[in-house]
């Protein structure tokens, strides 16, 4: 039964994991884009031209492997000017020029290139996505046309099925940086709108709370100051009216604390259905799935306002206390009785020396009700229990905390 905030931690490790996945993958299409650039190349040039491609080639790669954690911040965090991106557009399009002065070394020397273009595209906006992935297929492909058609290249004769499996590999290899990052970014972006909708949630609750505290207290305080000054005014020529004035003033002041304590304890007349709602949308901000069904139009408003407040803690334990992914609010009318229950799944170990359940027992008792935990498996239950108004307590005692019990799946 994970605060907003602490059901963060599981968000954050998964964030993480993810993060560090885009980076292994990124980082392996690298390497194994280089790797085939020099296997495909190993044969189809000699000397001083095949030296120094591959130690171009290897020097792209490194470059490219570096670049790969400025993927991670997005567009908005790193510029596509950061030193080490010309860097490795430099050294990837020198491979290509070196491989497409004649004779032609072959189409696998654009693989570098390739990655380059990808990772650039990363670091743009919008049409500028686009503009890019294409220019890098124009010059990978006006490239290799030109070598072409140029005398024949070094090595074995052209092999036109083999070009088109090695073009098409070169097109997947320029849109791979692209999409693991793309997918990485919006799920960055939502993780961020859960945030704020959690937010949200919290602000509206504090809204409600001060809305309400202003509805109660700037009344009464009012007519407490207007009173002070009437009884003020009477007090030398009229001090018997003055001290009714006065004795008003102490009972509106009594009922000013008793509303106030009535704010702060959550026992102010809420519908059942309005806190169930709200309850569902502070899981559902934490990004806990809950459905919540009420089913009880005649609910007693005395008995509304236990059944709120148990509402209330119950999902205070489901975000402090488990890492659910999916809970219920269900509250009917039964038989004689009102039967609230609330499940969770992924809960956490049973934890002892608790207040908030012994002090939810404790109100519930007081309308002859009972309490009831229990844990299945990883799914936790609250039964809140309460008689209808003119009937017999569903148990003879009046439990002073929740009884719990433990079962195990068979």
């Amino acid at each position: 039964m994970t605060d907003a905030g602490q059901g963060a931690p599981r968000v954050t490790a998964d964030l993480r994991a993810m993060r560090l996945f885009t980076v292994f993958s990124l980082g392996l299409g690298m390497l194994i884009g280089g790797l085939v650039q020099v296997l495909l190349g190993v044969g189809t040039v000699t000397g001083a031209r095949a030296v120094t491609l591959l130690v171009t080639t290897v020097a792209a790669v490194l470059v490219g492997l570096a670049t790969i954690p400025l993927l991670l911040h997005g567009p908005d965090e790193v510029s596509p000017r950061h030193p080490l991106v010309p860097v490795l557009l430099a050294l990837s399009g020198a491979v290509w020029v070196l491989a497409v002065v004649p004779p032609f070394a072959g189409w696998g020397w654009a693989f570098t290139l390739a990655m380059a273009g990808g990772v650039l595209s990363c670091l743009v906006r919008g049409r500028w996505r686009a503009a890019v992935i294409l220019g890098c297929w124009a010059v990978i492909g006006l490239g290799g046309l030109t070598g072409v058609l140029t005398p024949s290249r070094v090595g074995t004769p052209p092999d036109t099925a083999a070009d088109a499996i090695v073009l098409s590999t070169l097109a997947v290899f320029t849109l791979l940086p692209l999409s693991a990052v793309w997918v990485l970014q919006v799920v960055l972006r939502l993780e961020h709108a859960r945030r704020l909708a959690s937010d949200l949630a919290v602000a509206r609750e504090r809204l409600r709370f001060a809305t309400d505290l202003h509805d109660i207290q700037g009344h009464n305080l009012q007519v407490i100051a207007l009173k002070s000054e009437l009884a003020e005014r009477l007090l030398p020529g009229q001090p018997e009216r003055a001290g009714r004035e006065i004795a008003e003033i102490r009972r509106i002041a009594r009922v000013a604390l008793d509303d106030t304590r009535a704010v702060v304890n959550d026992y102010r007349t809420v519908t059942v259905a309005a806190e169930a709602r709200n309850a569902a949308a502070v899981l559902r901000s934490a990004g806990i799935r809950c459905t919540a069904r009420i089913g009880t139009p005649d609910l007693p408003v005395a008995l509304g306002a236990v059944f709120a407040v148990a509402i209330r803690e119950a999902v205070t334990n489901v975000l402090r206390h488990s890492q659910a992914t999916e809970a219920t609010i269900d509250l009917v009318h039964v038989a004689a009785e009102y039967r609230l229950t609330v499940t969770n799944d992924a809960a956490a170990a049973p934890r002892r020396g608790g207040t908030g359940l012994a002090g939810l027992a404790g109100r519930v008792a007081a309308q002859r009700g009972t309490v009831e935990t229990t844990r299945e498996g990883d799914t936790f239950t609250l039964v809140v229990r309460i008689p209808a108004p003119d009937t017999d307590p569903p148990g003879a005692q009046e439990p002073a905390s929740p009884r719990r019990r433990r079962r195990t799946r068979r």
